[in-house]
């Protein structure tokens, strides 16, 4: 594949934390007391394999860092930013879209903040607290998740967090509405009974915006190309939002998995910055 085709355009085709913050003289490591804020990250995953059925999965995570640091760089220190390249592009994912946006965070601390519920369509599932092992001296502390069933984890329905508080540390909840199903994100040509049969110069992708602002967004596999979509709609008059990738940038045979992602900004008493994220994909697998 040549790098050309990685920079092509696309061809018409949502934080939860406490945190505490302080003003102190001198920049850090000047030897005084450094203020610290707390970013907030909580995603919930549902994925739809072709081969492996559903799986759903929660996770939370609250890092301490010091007040100078952005929650980007808070989310990138514990492997948990999530790049994605411009509306209508596509990228390799061997070189990633972005970069920090600030100093690098030098140690991180993923806070306890008691349980960690989540409740929806009436029914409650509580996220498991593990202890991360400080093994390289730059990340520690407590990690909330949850692996269920796809049904504890809906799609199009509202979410609370509940957070039930530590030591000096009040309880809260937040509340988001997840996005709907990737089934709802059609590939032109799509066969249950077997793979994608690729012809013509491009895959067209065509969903409904639904109101939201939901980024939908296709990573390429095996090639490791990741396509964010414009979603225009000027042109078709059907009411949906569309895109398409190249051709040329699939293999022979792989699978193209479709997301559905949105962030929702989290307020609660103490919060520094943070999102709930939600990233609701499918495989389809494709053949040349």
């Amino acid at each position: 594949m040549s790098p050309a085709h990685l920079s092509l355009p696309l061809l018409l085709i949502a934080p939860v934390a406490l945190g505490c913050a302080g003003n102190v003289s001198g920049s850090p490591g000047s030897g005084d007391v450094e203020a610290t804020a707390t970013h907030g990250l909580v995603v919930i995953q549902r994925t739809v394999d072709a081969v492996d059925g559903v799986h759903a999965e929660a996770s939370a995570r609250f890092v301490s860092v010091p007040a100078w640091s952005s929650m980007s760089d808070a989310f990138r220190a514990i492997g948990a930013a999530l790049d994605l390249p411009e509306p209508g592009t596509c990228v390799s994912q061997s070189h990633p879209a972005g970069g920090t946006t600030g100093e690098v965070v030098p140690v991180v601390e993923l806070s306890d903040v008691g349980s960690v519920v989540l409740e929806v369509a009436g029914g409650a599932t509580r996220l498991v607290p593990r202890q991360l092992p400080d093994v390289t001296d730059v990340v520690s502390g407590l990690v909330y998740a949850r692996t269920t069933e796809a049904t504890f984890l809906p799609a199009a329905a509202p979410y609370v967090m509940h957070v039930g508080g530590a030591s000096g540390l009040g309880a809260f909840d937040v509340e988001a509405v997840a996005p709907g199903d990737p089934s709802d994100v059609r590939v032109a040509g799509e066969d249950s009974m077997g793979p994608l049969t690729v012809s013509g110069p491009f895959v067209e992708i065509s969903w409904s915006r639904d109101g939201s602002d939901d980024v939908v967004f296709t990573d390429v596999q095996p090639a490791g190309v990741r396509c964010v979509f414009s979603g225009d709609q000027a042109t078709r008059g059907d009411g949906l939002a569309h895109g398409t990738v190249s051709t040329s940038l699939l293999d022979e045979a792989g699978t193209l998995v479709v997301h559905r992602l949105r962030r929702e900004p989290m307020v609660a008493p103490g919060i520094a910055d943070g999102e709930v994220r939600f990233d609701f994909a499918r495989s389809v697998p494709y053949v040349r």
